[in-house]
């Protein structure tokens, strides 16, 4: 069984008991100068030493092979298990809700590369073939994806709502089946 490279003992304790070393002599100093309750300090060097103990202990926990680190949170999405990109869509969506400029901005062309992928797995290019595109994802899909349809509906001040948008994802999921 292979071993990693050996630490030496110095270079592993050697700060904890540098700082052993300077608590104690701060100790025997404060001592030796008299004029302070000695009860006082011998409380203070043992919390001080237990403190570099239990420190000690965890950092030796830590090297272990068995330590496991808690996950690490995103920064910007506060959920690990969302990527970047997913929290961006999804505040996206939140804010086409209000805006149709935003909708037609950021989600309709994400939902129209999703939508080109699923006809592509069909044999039906979204650009090239553009009546049989328009065949398969029906005419209200189409309408929402594809700009340039005559009955496209886009006078309304805002973006589809969550009902309108789940029909929207369904038909698209069914595409890719």
């Amino acid at each position: 069984m292979a071993r990693g490279p050996q630490v030496r003992f110095l270079e592993r304790y050697g700060p904890t008991i540098g700082l052993l070393a300077v608590g104690t002599l701060a100790v025997v100093v404060v001592l030796v100068r008299g004029g302070v309750d000695a009860s006082q300090i011998g409380r203070a060097y043992l919390l001080g030493v237990g403190a570099l103990v239990l420190f000690s202990l965890v950092q030796e926990l830590r090297r272990s092979p068995d330590f496991i680190p808690p996950p690490r949170k995103s920064a910007a999405a506060g959920n690990s298990s969302v990527p970047p990109e997913l929290e961006h869509l999804r505040d996206a969506l939140r804010v086409s809700r209000a805006s149709r400029r935003q909708y037609e901005l950021q989600v309709v062309p994400a939902l129209r590369e999703i939508a080109a992928d699923h006809l592509m797995m069909r044999g039906i290019s979204l650009k090239r073939e553009p009546d049989r595109a328009v065949a398969v994802l029906g005419p209200e899909l189409a309408a929402l994806l594809l700009p340039d349809q005559p009955d496209a509906v886009t006078t309304s001040r805002r973006g589809p709502q969550s009902k309108e948008l789940e029909a929207l994802l369904d038909t698209l999921e069914g595409l890719g089946r």
